[in-house]
């Protein structure tokens, strides 16, 4: 099955984009933080676990709400298109062990402690890159010409609803930061009228608060 004008899937490469630079700057910040404080290994463990959720939250979507339509209307590139799915698999194992060293370092911080969370997370990062490459350089390409844009549109509201309430301005402000601004009102254009009315006090403010301790925090 096949459309002949592809449907707007650019949000997926600004989604993507955030995921590649997230768990190499964690790993710079774990290292930066050779005797942190109490508070600094709290936050950065917390912000690294929080990043390890999202990331799973996107996953899962896609396994729900991306793979399955296109394995079944784009049959001929079935085994492609799978190959790139089980890829989930292995993402899915170096960061339970991004996790694990996470809980590790928070629960004991020591040089080795640190630097093995760090290690995990470098692992992470080059994983991920392979993936991301692969699933943007042949499944997005296939599902922007087989999905409707209301199907493909409720992949990234599936993986929104799966995070807390709470932490959605701080998800939303790691995807958006280095957009440009074309790139940053389009992935607005999902937001309740109510949040794009008060976005700077609801979304702008806490992450500007957020990003200011993960950055500059001791």
């Amino acid at each position: 099955m096949s459309k002949e004008q592809p449907i707007d899937v650019r949000d997926m490469a600004i989604v993507h984009r955030a995921f590649r630079t997230s768990y190499a700057e964690s790993a710079r910040l774990v290292r930066a933080a050779s005797t942190p404080s109490p508070a600094r290994v709290a936050f950065l463990a917390d912000h690294i676990d929080f990043g390890i959720s999202v990331l799973h939250h996107h996953h899962e979507s896609e396994d729900a709400l991306l793979y399955p339509k296109i394995i079944e209307r784009v049959p001929e590139q079935a085994p492609m298109t799978e190959e790139v799915e089980h890829e989930h698999e292995a993402v899915a194992a170096v960061l339970d062990d991004a996790s694990r060293a996470c809980a590790a370092w928070r629960a004991a911080p020591s040089k080795e402690t640190n630097e093995a969370l760090a290690v995990a997370l470098d692992k992470t990062s080059a994983e991920l890159e392979r993936h991301l490459d692969d699933e943007e350089q042949k499944v997005v390409p296939l599902a922007a010409v087989t999905l409707t844009q209301e199907e493909w549109d409720k992949i990234g509201e599936h993986a929104v609803s799966l995070i807390p309430r709470d932490q959605r301005p701080i998800a939303f402000g790691m995807i958006t930061e280095s957009c440009s601004e074309a790139d940053r009102a389009y992935m607005k254009r999902p937001l309740p009228a109510v949040v794009k009315m008060l976005y700077p006090i609801l979304m702008e403010r806490p992450y500007a608060k957020y990003s200011k301790t993960l950055r500059s925090g001791s």
